[in-house]
C-alpha cells in the first residue's frame, strides 16, 4: 500500500515509492494553498488525492480532484530545477488557461507547459489526471527544446499508451528497486523523444522533423553502456563519424558522450552497490556488470561520485535502511 503523507507544496516523492496525500474540505484546501491558488472552489465539496513517485530524474503524480477553478503554481512541487510538466487527462474533464490560450482536456488528450508557468484549471465535476516532471537538462541532453508555454498533445494511441503505462507504474504501490528504475527511465527518455515527433510542441535542435542524432546516440549508450569496450573512439565508429563531429553533437546538452557513459556506468554500479537485491554481488562481480575493466576503476567512479568508497558506500546504504 502507499504510504500517507500530507502536505502539497514543498514536498519531493520518495524515490521508487509511491506515496499518497489526500485533502477534503476548507482543511485539505489550506494544506494544498502552496500549490494551488483557489478562484472559485466550495469546500463542502472540494477534495484531493494525489499519488507520487519519483524515478530517477522525473516526478509522477496522479491527481484526482475537484470540482472548482484554481490556478496550479507549476514552480510550487518541491522540485529544485526548472522543469516541463506533461499533463495527461485519464478520466473526467478541464479546461487550463494560461494568458491568452485556452486548452479543453478530455480523456486521452494532454498537455505540456514550460518552466514555472502558472496556469487556470477548471473542473466542473471531477478529473484524474497524470503530472510528468521533466528537468530541462533532461530534455537538453535528449537533443529536444521545448517552443510552448502551453500546448496540446494530440490524441493519438501511443499517448493513451503512455498514460495507460504511467498509471500502471504509480498504481503498483509497490517499492521499485534501483536497477528497476533505471530501465523505467529509459521508457520514459523514449516515450518523451516519440512524443516529440508526433506533435509540433518540442524542437530538435537542429533536425526538426526527426528524432535528434544526440538522442539514437543516448539510446545507443543505453543499452551498451555495461561493454568494457564502448567509449567515445568506439560509438563514433558505430555511428560513422569522426570523434570531433561526435564531440559536436553533445555540444550544448552539458554533457558528452564520454560523460553520457561514464553517468550510465556509475548510477548502474550504485544501484547495485545499493540494492537488497543485489548486496550478494563482490565489488568485482560490480565492476564487471557495469561494464569497468577492474575494481580500480569502479572505485575512483565511485569515489568521485560519493566520496565513498565502493565498500563504505555499501554499508552506509545497509545502515540506512536499517
Amino acid at each position: 500500500m502507499p504510504a500517507p503523507d500530507d502536505g502539497l507544496s514543498g514536498r519531493f516523492p520518495a524515490r521508487g515509492r509511491v506515496t499518497t496525500r489526500r485533502f477534503e474540505g476548507a482543511t485539505g484546501m489550506q494544506e494544498a494553498s502552496g500549490a494551488l491558488r483557489f478562484v472559485e472552489v466550495d469546500p463542502d465539496r472540494f477534495s484531493m488525492t494525489v499519488d507520487s513517485i519519483t524515478l530517477g530524474e522525473y516526478v509522477l503524480h496522479r491527481n484526482t480532484v475537484g470540482p472548482g477553478t484554481f490556478d496550479v503554481v507549476a514552480d510550487a512541487y518541491g522540485l529544485d530545477e526548472p522543469v516541463a510538466t506533461i499533463v495527461m487527462l485519464i478520466e473526467g474533464a478541464a479546461s487550463l488557461v494560461h494568458g491568452r490560450q485556452q486548452l479543453d482536456l478530455l480523456p486521452g488528450t494532454g498537455t505540456l507547459t514550460e518552466g514555472a508557468e502558472t496556469y487556470r484549471t477548471t473542473i466542473h465535476d471531477h478529473a484524474t489526471y497524470l503530472y510528468v516532471f521533466v528537468p530541462m537538462r533532461a530534455l537538453r541532453r535528449l537533443g529536444i527544446a521545448p517552443t510552448s508555454a502551453l500546448g496540446p498533445l494530440a490524441p493519438s494511441p501511443l499517448l493513451r499508451a503512455s498514460a495507460a503505462f504511467l498509471v500502471e507504474v504509480i498504481s503498483a504501490f509497490e517499492p521499485i528497486g534501483g536497477a528497476a528504475q533505471l530501465r523505467l527511465c529509459r521508457v520514459i527518455d523514449t516515450m518523451l523523444a516519440t512524443l516529440y515527433a508526433e506533435n509540433d510542441l518540442f524542437r530538435a535542435e537542429g533536425e526538426a522533423g526527426r528524432v535528434p542524432l544526440r538522442l539514437r546516440i543516448i539510446e545507443h549508450i543505453a543499452a551498451s553502456f555495461a561493454e568494457r569496450e564502448l567509449r567515445p573512439e568506439t560509438l563514433a565508429r558505430r555511428f560513422n563519424m569522426s570523434t570531433r563531429s561526435l564531440q559536436r553533437v553533445f555540444e550544448g546538452s552539458g554533457t558528452s558522450a564520454a560523460g553520457e557513459i561514464a553517468e550510465r556506468r556509475v548510477q548502474l554500479a550504485l544501484v547495485l552497490l545499493s540494492d537488497p537485491d543485489h548486496r550478494g554481488l563482490s565489488i568485482a562481480e560490480v565492476a564487471t556488470r557495469c561494464g569497468y575493466h577492474s575494481q580500480a576503476h569502479l572505485r575512483r567512479a565511485v569515489v568521485a561520485h560519493t566520496g565513498l568508497s565502493p565498500s563504505q558506500f555499501r554499508e552506509q546504504t545497509k545502515a540506512e535502511d536499517s
